[in-house]
């Protein structure tokens, strides 16, 4: 018996979500429904069920969300305020779930977006986006106390295979944050406002059958920047550095072998 191949992505993806944002009648998704299925919201859950089976036993208390996903349709204030009934995106995020109002737990997110002006078309990205004050400053502390635990995270070869340069520099200051040295050699991501890293991918990848192995492989890494975030805000960072042996989860997702890229975007 043949074996069912999975739902997969592909250009016919893009050319949906595109043709989705045009729309203005709220009743064209219900219409052109057996087209959306197949092109974004079966390939979308093939890849969140993946997410969730690969990644649960490495990342304990993550929410890899099965149900509710694939939604284009906007909320009718925002269909009013601009137009057109669908987004021209489509995204999906695991995190573990903040107790708090105010703060925002370390995610892995990934991301369609067939308009974007700079061409990152399909994109992975992980971190802390939009830290709270409070996160904000417990990072920072941690960095300018002993960054080397982020420097041979950066430095390692499995995480740099997949994200290139360490933490974005999209969300920074122009000035030094109050309280910290303008000197302090981690002036750079001192002033940061968000740490997080992204990676896109090519339209190659995109379509391919193993897509959904490569973004598994690559949040595998995002994994590795979330402790780290995490222990920095739970003050725990600076401590773990000066211990003769690494985390299990940064042990065992070190040295993964990682799928070469194609970029042609």
């Amino acid at each position: 018996m043949a074996k069912t191949q999975a739902p997969r992505f592909s250009e016919r993806t893009l050319q949906f979500i595109q043709k989705a944002s045009r729309q203005k009648k709220a009743d064209w998704l219900e219409k052109n429904r057996e087209a959306y299925e197949e092109t974004l919201l079966e390939p979308l859950k093939h890849l969140a069920s993946k997410l969730k089976s690969e990644l649960s036993p490495l990342a304990s208390g993550y929410h890899f969300p099965q149900k509710g996903i694939g939604r284009l349709k906007r909320s009718a204030n925002r269909a009013l305020e601009t137009g057109f009934a669908y987004k021209d995106w489509m995204s999906y995020t695991a995190s573990r779930p903040s107790g708090s109002r105010f703060d925002h737990n370390p995610s892995i997110f990934f991301m369609i977006n067939p308009g974007d002006e700079e061409g990152d078309t399909v994109l992975l990205a992980g971190g802390l986006y939009m830290p709270s004050s409070r996160q904000l400053r417990a990072i920072r502390e941690a960095i300018a106390e002993d960054a080397s635990a982020f420097d041979q995270l950066f430095a390692s070869k499995s995480f740099r295979a997949c994200f290139k340069g360490g933490f974005s520099d999209e969300r920074i200051s122009t000035r030094s944050p109050r309280g910290f040295d303008p000197n302090h050699p981690r002036m750079n991501w001192l002033r940061l406002q968000g740490f997080f890293v992204w990676s896109s991918y090519s339209k190659r990848d995109f379509s391919s059958a193993q897509f959904s192995d490569q973004v598994v492989t690559d949040a595998k890494q995002i994994l590795r920047l979330n402790e780290l975030l995490e222990d920095a805000i739970r003050g725990k960072l600076v401590q773990s550095t000066v211990k003769a042996e690494p985390s299990k989860l940064l042990s065992r997702l070190d040295g993964i072998k990682v799928i070469q890229r194609k970029m042609d975007f």
